[in-house]
């Protein structure tokens, strides 16, 4: 009887040791693949990325969109097949503006200080002023409010400067799809404000305002890079 118990509890110490040896010698592999089911859809990410990147929109970076002129030979954002919005720093709306007054936003590129900023005009229909070099290409986009489509649009220049484009002082649009008009223009070789006045048949005007400087005033101080 004695001899019997004493069996059973050698053979029980002999299995007890039989599995510790399988889990000593199991190859580490084995342990490696268990780790990477357990941790599967829970990796860090990669440098640079951001948890949600994956589930991000995608958006071109001002830099990509200097590239993509490049790459269509233009110089300004008005002339490229898609106009980049999103890329356009907004700038706050004029305080004490009053219900009702004219609406609509002005984007203005401007290359040279790799600059695009997005405005709404005052509650008499002017634009804040965008600093420029002398001689200076920029891109205007202009949206204006219960405009329809094909509705002629004036474009005067008033202080200087030229059209790109044409030829003259005046330039008449069409309102495209999108209740507005794009149109480049040039400032003069003369240091000071270069003022556009834009209207559509039946609309209130606009005033577009933009300030030239020579090499010795320029970078100044309100145009910064927005890259």
């Amino acid at each position: 009887m004695r001899l019997s118990r004493n069996l059973h509890l050698v053979l029980a110490a002999l299995a007890l040791l039989v599995v510790a040896l399988v889990l000593l010698l199991r190859p580490k592999s084995d342990d490696a693949k268990m780790l990477q089911s357990s941790t599967a859809g829970t990796q860090p990410p990669a440098a640079g990325q951001s948890p949600a990147a994956s589930d991000q929109p995608s958006r071109s970076s001002p830099r990509e969109a200097d590239r993509l002129l490049k790459a269509e030979g233009a110089r300004t954002d008005v002339t490229l097949a898609n106009f980049p919005l999103k890329e356009y720093q907004h700038l706050p709306s004029p305080a004490g503006k009053a219900q009702g007054a004219p609406v609509g936003e002005a984007y203005i590129h401007v290359p040279s200080a790799r600059r695009r900023i997005a405005m709404e005009p005052n509650q008499i229909g002017e634009f804040p002023a965008v600093e420029t070099k002398l001689n200076d290409t920029v891109g205007v986009r202009l949206s204006l409010d219960a405009v329809t489509p094909d509705t002629p649009v004036r474009i005067v220049i008033l202080d200087g400067g030229s059209f790109p484009a044409t030829q003259g002082v005046t330039h008449v649009l069409k309102a495209t799809s999108w209740g507005g008009v794009a149109f480049e223009y040039a400032t003069s070789g003369n240091i000071g404000y270069h003022r556009i006045l834009v209207q559509a048949q039946g609309q209130p005007s606009r005033i577009l305002n933009f300030s030239a400087h020579d090499d010795d005033t320029w970078p100044a101080p309100s145009t910064a890079s927005t890259d």
